[in-house]
């Protein structure tokens, strides 16, 4: 058994709604990179990130869409699906949040 290298509690899977894969990586600011370990998800079809985090699900969603409404992405909403640290077979959908400029 291979043990992961993430420690955080949780693993958010962000996944924006639009189909321009604009890099969400490069509009974090220095504090919002600070919350956890941001990856890109490649073999997904919308643009996808994972975000491994202590933080709660409320903190995490106010990050993503002040990110989204800041630099005016092309995509205004998205979802978010929580999972228990490594655990990734019960995850818990949290509801999509529509974000309007």
């Amino acid at each position: 058994m291979t043990e992961s290298t993430h420690e955080q509690r949780y693993c958010y899977l962000i996944e924006l709604t639009g189909n321009n894969h604009s890099e969400l990586l490069a509009s974090l600011s220095a504090e919002e990179r600070q919350i956890g370990d941001w990856e890109r998800v490649y073999s997904a079809k919308l643009p996808t990130w994972r975000l491994w985090s202590d933080e709660n699900a409320d903190t995490i969603r106010y990050v993503v869409s002040h990110v989204i409404a800041r630099y005016s992405l092309p995509q205004n909403d998205y979802w978010l699906i929580q999972y228990e640290g490594n655990d990734h077979r019960h995850p818990t959908m949290l509801h999509p949040r529509f974000h309007t400029r």
